[in-house]
């Protein structure tokens, strides 16, 4: 069932006509006037519009909950030897166990297997297959607690890491790409976790499984990946740095990794205050979007809409912009998935109140602390806390006593 569908059958139960559930859904957005309107929730269930920004708030109004609303996946945790059940009823191997756990047993301290053991054939469809399984883990990644999704793409990384060393020729080089992807996404995993130890360790292990299919679009995305990390930690000069060493031979790359070596660039600049070269860096990115067209099992981030808007306005929020950080928000808001539209939501919320908005700042951290409500995400949380810093003028006010008491309602201390 499609998100219109959803919201229709349920609706429906509720008793409940399009214009209620528009009056509903704008009393807990708080908007006296305006707001959504029936013909909109029309749309929605028409599949004519997706609902985006306001899905929190339609999830509340009719009593579900947003992954319910999305159908999104929620996956159980792969436990290790589920994994391999799996892969062998999928692709009709088998693999010894013992030999497996012997290979495999020190991949926890970042050790790869060797290779030094026999196995049976591995069928060249295990790279497609662990490539679906990649690709389900990203879906899943959009409802679900960074934490339940860990353990299973540690696994499968485990599995296709274990393949490829006992793999040769192209198909091998092939494992150790996938296996790579793989901890590219653990590394995303533990970084919205906010364990950035973890992340940062996993980024490594991705840098040496890139060298070791020598491929130099993945190194650069690899190095990419890690001024993330640096980013997430607040270090510019660092973040800078690690995206200047992914651009190093820039005429040698795909236009996905120069567009993300560059926005995380621009990231590390906005980070210590540089406005001017972080621009310079964006609009050299936005100038590549339109050449993305490869199907690299990563980084598939730089597809989604108005992504590079979505960066500026990132970094316009990190430089206390106020009014231009706002403009770029209401440009980005409405094409959101409902799971990143918290982390933007609290991101607009700062730059609101550098524009001395509270009122609307406060509605912006109520969306905010709905998508939180749902999905555990220390980034999100790190947003919120960032957002509440710049609300400092109004902490004893009306406004900051209702984001106070949202804050309270999923745990999140606040200092006034």
């Amino acid at each position: 069932m499609t998100i219109g569908e959803r919201i229709r059958e349920r609706r429906s139960e509720l008793g409940m006509g399009q214009g209620q559930l528009a009056v509903k859904v704008n009393h807990l957005a708080g908007l006296a006037s305006g707001g959504l309107t029936r013909n909109e929730i029309s749309r929605y269930e028409r599949g004519l519009r997706k609902p985006h920004d306001w899905l929190p708030f339609i999830a509340r109004a009719l009593g579900v909950s947003i992954s319910w609303l999305t159908g999104a996946p929620a996956p159980a945790p792969l436990a290790l030897t589920d994994a391999l059940t799996q892969l062998e009823q999928d692709l009709g191997m088998m693999i010894d166990r013992r030999t497996f756990l012997t290979d495999s047993g020190g991949l926890a301290l970042s050790v790869i297997p060797s290779g030094n053991r026999s196995l049976k054939a591995v069928p060249p469809e295990a790279v497609r297959y662990f490539r679906r399984q990649l690709d389900g883990l990203w879906r899943a990644d959009a409802a679900q607690s960074p934490r339940q999704l860990i353990p299973t793409a540690a696994a499968q990384f485990q599995i296709v890491a274990h393949l490829a060393a006992n793999s040769q020729g192209d198909l091998r080089r092939r494992l150790w790409q996938t296996a790579a992807a793989f901890t590219g996404l653990v590394t995303w995993l533990y970084q919205d976790a906010g364990q950035l130890d973890h992340a940062s360790t996993w980024g490594t292990r991705t840098l040496e499984l890139a060298h070791r299919a020598h491929d130099k679009q993945l190194v650069a995305h690899a190095l990419a990946n890690r001024a993330m990390v640096e980013m997430d930690i607040g270090d510019g000069p660092t973040t800078v740095e690690m995206a200047s060493a992914a651009l190093a031979d820039e005429r040698q790359l795909c236009a996905k990794v120069k567009v993300q070596a560059l926005q995380q660039a621009a990231h590390g600049h906005a980070l210590v205050g540089d406005r001017r070269t972080c621009d310079r860096l964006l609009d050299r990115a936005g100038q590549l979007i339109d050449r993305i067209d490869d199907d690299h099992p990563w980084g598939n981030a730089t597809r989604t809409p108005l992504y590079l808007e979505i960066q500026r306005a990132t970094c316009y929020s990190r430089m206390q912009l106020g009014a231009e950080a706002v403009r770029l928000w209401d440009q980005v808001m409405p094409s959101a998935e409902w799971r990143n539209s918290g982390v933007f939501a609290a991101r607009q919320a700062a730059a609101l109140a550098d524009s001395r908005r509270p009122d609307e700042a406060a509605v912006a951290l109520e969306a905010a602390v709905h998508v939180a409500e749902e999905v555990e995400s220390a980034r999100l949380r790190g947003e919120l806390t960032t957002a509440w810093k710049r609300l400092a003028p109004w902490h004893h006010a009306p406004q900051g006593q209702a984001v106070h008491a949202l804050f309270d309602g999923i745990g999140l201390r606040t200092a006034r």
